[in-house]
C-alpha cells in the first residue's frame, strides 16, 4: 500500500444538515461488471451529477473481491458495483457522499483496524479503499472506448495530484510508487457454431450469466477473434469443419472446444495432424467439450461448457 495515499477520514465527522452527505445510499443496479460501473459513472457525469469512483487498493487477509475492484457513487446516493460481498457497500457509499460534499478524496478502511468498529467483515480481514471525487469524465470514457474495441486498458490514480488517467496498457493492478493502477480486460465473448439444440441452450445460459455471445457458421467464418474469445463448435456433423477448426486453433482464442465423443475427437485430431498442424496446436482443442461429463442433455451440457470456458479465462 502507498504511504502517500489520501489521509484516513475520521468516522465521527458530522455532515451539514440537508447536505449530500445526509442522503440515504441505494443501489438501483446490482452488478459487479467493471464496464457497468464505468458506464454508471459516465452517465452520471454526462447528466451533470457529481460522482465518486471507489477503488479497492488494499486487502489484509482474505476478501471476496480482488484488488482493483471498483464501485461508483452518485451525489443522489445511488451506487453501483461491489467492493465486498455486500456487507460494506452502503457504508462505503455513505463515505463517498461525504467526500463529494467536501470535494476531497479520502482513504477509508473497513474491518480489522478500522475506526468503523460496528462494521465487521465476515472474513475477518480488512479492506482499504480510495474514494476519488471525479472532476473529469474523460478517463472513464477513454477506458470504456478501449473496452468496447476489445482492448485492455488501465485506469491510473495518482495520489499526489488526486487525479485519474486512462491508458491502453497491460500494467498489472496494484501500487506503483504513488500511483494505483487498475487493469481492465475486455469481457469474455463466446463464439458459438452450430444450429443444434446444444448451441441454442448454451446461448441462453450464457446470456443469463451476462456473458457476451456471437454466432458463426461454416459459411460465414469466425469473424474477429481475440485473446478474450472462446470458440465452441456445437454441431453434430464434423464434415467440412476442418478449415474453420484450423483457423480457430491458430487464432488468439483462449479456448476452443468441440462437441462429440472420444472417437469423434480422435478422428478430428487425425484430420488436423494430416492437415499439417503441430501437436501443440492440436492440444489446444478441448474435447469432449465441457468441464464435466458425459452430459446427456442440452441444459447440463450448456452449464458444463460455460463452466469450462470460464475456468480457462486468461
Amino acid at each position: 500500500m502507498a504511504a502517500s495515499a489520501p489521509e484516513p477520514q475520521d468516522a465521527s465527522r458530522a455532515p451539514t444538515p440537508g447536505s449530500v452527505a445526509e442522503r440515504v445510499p441505494f443501489c438501483p443496479q446490482k452488478t459487479d461488471r467493471p464496464r457497468h460501473v464505468l458506464e454508471f459513472l459516465r452517465q452520471a457525469m454526462e447528466a451533470g451529477q457529481a460522482a465518486a469512483l471507489v477503488l479497492l487498493v488494499g486487502i489484509e487477509g482474505s476478501a471476496s473481491r480482488s484488488l482493483g475492484t471498483i464501485m461508483a457513487v452518485r451525489e443522489d446516493g445511488a451506487y453501483c458495483g461491489y467492493v465486498s460481498g455486500g456487507c460494506v457497500e452502503a457504508a462505503v457509499a455513505t463515505e463517498a457522499l461525504a467526500a463529494l460534499q467536501i470535494g476531497k478524496d479520502r482513504l477509508i478502511r473497513f474491518g480489522k483496524g478500522s475506526p468503523f468498529f460496528d462494521i465487521a467483515l465476515p472474513c475477518g480481514g480488512a479492506l482499504e479503499l480510495v474514494v476519488h471525487v471525479l472532476r473529469d469524465g474523460a478517463p472513464i470514457r477513454d477506458v470504456l472506448a478501449l473496452l468496447a474495441d476489445r482492448h485492455c486498458a488501465t485506469l491510473i490514480y495518482d495520489t499526489d495530484s488526486a487525479q485519474v488517467m486512462a491508458q491502453p496498457s497491460l500494467a498489472q493492478t496494484g501500487w506503483h510508487d504513488a500511483k494505483f493502477v487498475t487493469h481492465f480486460t475486455p469481457p469474455v465473448r463466446i463464439v458459438v457454431l452450430g444450429e443444434s439444440l446444444e448451441a441454442e441452450v448454451l446461448i441462453r445460459v450464457a446470456q443469463a450469466a451476462d456473458v457476451d455471445i456471437a454466432t458463426a457458421d461454416l459459411r460465414r467464418g469466425l469473424g474477429q477473434i481475440d485473446a478474450h474469445t472462446a470458440i465452441a463448435f456445437l454441431h453434430h456433423s464434423a464434415e467440412n469443419e476442418e478449415p474453420l477448426l484450423t483457423q480457430a486453433l491458430l487464432s488468439e482464442a483462449f479456448y476452443v472446444g468441440c462437441l462429440g465423443g472420444r472417437q469423434t475427437q480422435q478422428k478430428r485430431r487425425y484430420a488436423l495432424t494430416a492437415a499439417g498442424l503441430e501437436h501443440s496446436t492440436i492440444d489446444r482443442l478441448h474435447g469432449p467439450i465441457g468441464l464435466f461429463g458425459p452430459a446427456r442433455d442440452a441444459s447440463s451440457l450448456a452449464v458444463s461448457v460455460l463452466a469450462e470456458i470460464l475456468s480457462k479465462r486468461v
